[in-house]
């Protein structure tokens, strides 16, 4: 007799005990955790390649390295079922910029592109503009002083260049990028050089930034001392390859970095960088 109580009320505890098993994985695979603003700079080798995820849940790519290397990055740091990328924001188009963004845009769903509108005639950029307009993905040309919300606490601005003419350099029109999460700044250089760096220092006197993307993966002719001496930067992240053809990152910089007590981490060395952010203070969580 009591077997069968047992039976017969088995079922109905089950039930209950597996729906509500059901929805708390659901709720923690699927559902973005509550948490800071992550950001990931990827080791692409001699490139740069930065992914943002934010605590909606919204993504964001700034560059993408010089090919597949970027997917790898993307698929370790994010949720597998999470297959779009909100926004892209592309420096320049140098191949160790964009020549991932081919491999991103056939695997993820990309809702807006942001670039300068400097083309170049490069098997690389070509074929990324070729696909753009085949997905018919939209485009912002984003020159100094654009400003856009990314969610309903991060802004983000870019600072420079302010036209896309007055320079032999594809380097020095790099779109430096200013993301603004509360009260924590982050600025992404791409591959400004020292004219660059110069028109920061003056256009932007009184700009800080804890962390800054190193430009130009930590060449020399990139060195402005008093860009670095305004900004005063707690962390600098070198997105550079082992042993790369150019002696990246050079001596100068890394010593100029080290006499001003800035901590510098390398891709080269740690692999991916990954640092959160609470909007207040800055912390580096691991690399890999």
């Amino acid at each position: 007799m009591p077997d069968r109580k047992v039976k017969k009320i088995f079922p109905f505890i089950s039930l209950p005990v597996l729906l509500i098993s059901f929805l708390a994985i659901w709720y923690f695979v699927f559902l973005p955790p509550v948490r800071d603003l992550k950001i990931v700079f990827c080791d692409v080798g001699q490139g740069d390649g930065t992914l943002l995820e934010f605590p909606d849940g919204k993504t964001a790519l700034v560059d993408s390295g010089p090919d597949i290397k970027i997917l790898e990055c993307l698929g370790k740091n994010l949720p597998f079922y999470r297959r779009k990328i909100d926004l892209v924001f592309l420096s320049h188009p140098d191949a160790d910029h964009v020549g991932g963004l081919n491999y991103v845009l056939n695997h993820y769903k990309v809702g807006r592109i942001i670039e300068s509108g400097i083309g170049k005639n490069t098997k690389a950029y070509q074929s990324f503009a070729d696909t753009v307009k085949a997905q018919q993905i939209p485009e912002i040309i984003a020159l100094q002083g654009t400003e856009f919300d990314i969610t309903s606490k991060t802004k983000a601005k870019v600072l420079l260049p302010a036209s896309v003419s007055g320079s032999t350099s594809l380097n020095n029109m790099s779109e430096i990028l200013l993301l603004t999460y509360i009260k924590e700044e982050i600025l992404f250089t791409g591959d400004m050089e020292k004219e660059e760096a110069t028109q920061m220092a003056s256009f932007y006197p009184k700009l800080q930034a804890n962390l800054i993307k190193i430009p130009h993966h930590g060449s020399k002719y990139s060195l402005d001392e008093r860009f670095y001496y305004q900004l005063a930067p707690k962390y600098a992240i070198i997105s550079v390859g082992v042993k790369n053809r150019y002696g990246h990152p050079h001596k100068e910089v890394l010593d100029f970095l080290g006499k001003r007590g800035i901590e510098i981490f390398r891709t080269d060395q740690l692999g991916d960088i990954t640092f959160e952010t609470n909007g207040a203070t800055m912390k580096w969580i691991k690399s890999n």
